[in-house]
Order: C-alpha cells, then sequence, then structure tokens
C-alpha cells in the first residue's frame, strides 16, 4: 500500500472509456494527517486509509467509488475533553469537467448530491480526502456520558439551548 500526500494529483484524461479502472489505495503521510487536523481544529488525525476506483462513465464526467478510513479526535462540545470517532466512508462521487465552450455535460445534473464539477482535468486527491473528513465527522462530538442539557461555556446546567429566545417572547 503507497503513502499520499496531500498533493497527490490525478490526470483524468488519461483515464478513458473502456480502459481499466484506475485504482487508487494507499494511506495518507503523517503532514497530510497533521494539515487535516489543522485545518478543521481537530486534536488528532491517524490512520487515514484510501481505496478507490475511478472510471470514465461519460465524456468529461468520471465516477469514484470506494472507501476512506480515518481516526479522528475531537474536543467533547460540553467538556472540551478528548472524543476519538472511527470513520469508515463510503465514497461515491462524480466528476463533471466544465467546459468554456459547451458548458457542463448535459447528462449529469450538476447541482446533484455527490457531483462535483471541476475546472480543470486535474483531481485533487488530497482536496478530496480533507474534504471527506471534514465533512463527515461529527459537527458537535460528545462523550458518552455527558449530561443531555448543557449550553456552550455556561455552568448553568438547567439553562437550555433556546433560554435567551424565550426571554424575548415576554
Amino acid at each position: 500500500m503507497q503513502n499520499f500526500t496531500l498533493d497527490k494529483k490525478i490526470d483524468l484524461y488519461l483515464i478513458d472509456r473502456g480502459e481499466p479502472i484506475t485504482t487508487l489505495s494507499g494511506t495518507l503521510d503523517d503532514d497530510g494527517c497533521r494539515f487535516v487536523q489543522e485545518r478543521f481544529s481537530f486534536v488528532d488525525v491517524s490512520s487515514v486509509a484510501l481505496s478507490a476506483n475511478i472510471k470514465k462513465i461519460s465524456k468529461d464526467c468520471w465516477e469514484l467509488t470506494g472507501r476512506l478510513l480515518a481516526q479522528v479526535t475531537q474536543a467533547c462540545v460540553s467538556t472540551g475533553l478528548p472524543v476519538k470517532e472511527k470513520l469508515d466512508i463510503t465514497l461515491e462521487e462524480r466528476y463533471v469537467l466544465h467546459n468554456e465552450r459547451d458548458g457542463p455535460v448535459a447528462e449529469i445534473d450538476c447541482d446533484a448530491a455527490n457531483v462535483e464539477v471541476l475546472e480543470t482535468n486535474i483531481l485533487q486527491v488530497g482536496e478530496l480526502i480533507a474534504q471527506t473528513i471534514g465533512v463527515e465527522a461529527d459537527s458537535f462530538p460528545k462523550q458518552i456520558n455527558t449530561p443531555g442539557v448543557h449550553v456552550f461555556g455556561s455552568e448553568n446546567i438547567d439553562e437550555h439551548p433556546f433560554a435567551k429566545l424565550s426571554s424575548l417572547k415576554k
């Protein structure tokens, strides 16, 4: 299994319809993990592994399918203590090349989920990994035994998240 760096790029024009599928398989190097950690203010990012296939499905359109694994540690939103999360993400993405003359490919709905319009024929693997981890990691990580009602930064546990709004109602 090879080691990826965040600057790994794939020229999609080299993947031709009917040709063998391009396979990506490897782990993100330590510098890449550190970059993702700092970019999203995680406590730690490790064990990032990508296993994916890319194939051309129509003119100027490619499909990436596979799996991304990662170990992410974040601070609990209530206590600030570390919360570990194992990500096991199924990847199903389509990349459509925006053509200045013709526009995007007509038969692909560019506004659909999991469709990304590219300005160039270069797929940046590092950005794919970073964005996927950033989106899929828990937005509000909490430790298991954390009380259910707690306002961020508040010591008053009886206060609920909409307490200030309800006071405006009076």
